[in-house]
């Protein structure tokens, strides 16, 4: 069996080293006869104090890869009127985002899961990075937005725990939703609605979220004794890109509101 007993030193660019780690990736997921047995490394500052030479034979190789890479990230997919920031208990960044989810995840629904209504969504505020600029929206910005790989995933969840889950967004000052709204008050939440009508505890409903969160993260304990869910198989930033670049293509912009959904009821 062939090994790669070293990765030698090189001093790149941040965008060549990008390309470089894609290029190793697809080698090795392509090579199942070899292993990679130990990695040195040596951390450098990219500034410009250093003046080296990029190797020719290395640029050669990852030329292409790297001009596919710059270009598909560069694709404008749509535009914001304005920059979306996020923030608690509502914001721009997160109504938008979450009122994006809730509509694309019934329209998952409606071609793979017809019996399955999404009555609400959930975003947690700390896995979306970065604001939304005003303008062009690129493919690399909603990297920048989901550096993650979070899957999408439905849960179907009683009203009981619906509540309990409503309670700890309002125990952290607010999160992104869609589909529901409450008040927030001594850290608890009040007054829950779901699509405009009173929490029912007697009444089930479907939330759509990350796996992250489906399965425990920041907090979110209770989502991991749900036992009925639907792993989507639909990254969250592919979601998004789709999302964008349909409106793009029909002459929409993005827009956004805060519109109450969370507020603070003291």
């Amino acid at each position: 069996m062939q090994k790669f007993n070293r990765i030698k030193k090189m001093h790149l660019s941040f965008e060549t080293a990008l390309v470089v780690l894609l290029f190793v990736a697809v080698l090795l997921s392509g090579c199942h006869s070899m292993m990679l047995t130990k990695v040195d490394f040596i951390n450098i500052r990219l500034d410009s104090a250093l003046n080296i030479a990029p190797d020719p034979k290395m640029e050669s190789v990852i030329l292409p890869y790297r001009s596919k890479l710059m270009d598909d990230m560069g694709e404008v997919l749509c535009i914001s009127k304005v920059a979306l920031f996020g923030g608690r208990p509502e914001s721009l960044l997160t109504n938008f985002c979450t009122d994006l989810v809730l509509q694309e995840s019934d329209s998952i629904c409606f071609k793979k899961y017809p019996d399955i209504k999404i009555s609400v969504s959930m975003v947690n505020r700390g896995g979306l990075r970065v604001p939304i600029p005003q303008g062009e929206i690129k493919v690399q910005n909603i990297f920048e937005l989901m550096p993650f790989e979070n899957e999408v995933v439905f849960l179907k969840m009683g009203g009981v725990e619906l509540r309990q889950f409503i309670n700890h967004i309002a125990s952290r000052g607010g999160e992104g939703v869609s589909g529901m709204r409450f008040g927030i008050k001594d850290d608890k939440a009040i007054e829950p609605e779901v699509q405009g009508q009173p929490l029912d505890d007697a009444k089930s409903y479907w939330l759509a979220t990350s796996d992250y969160i489906a399965n425990g993260g920041d907090g979110s304990e209770i989502l991991k004794e749900v036992k009925e869910r639907i792993v989507t198989g639909v990254k969250f930033r592919d979601m998004f890109i789709d999302h964008l670049r349909k409106l793009g293509r029909k002459g929409l912009m993005v827009e956004a509101k805060n519109d109450g959904r969370i507020y603070d009821a003291k």
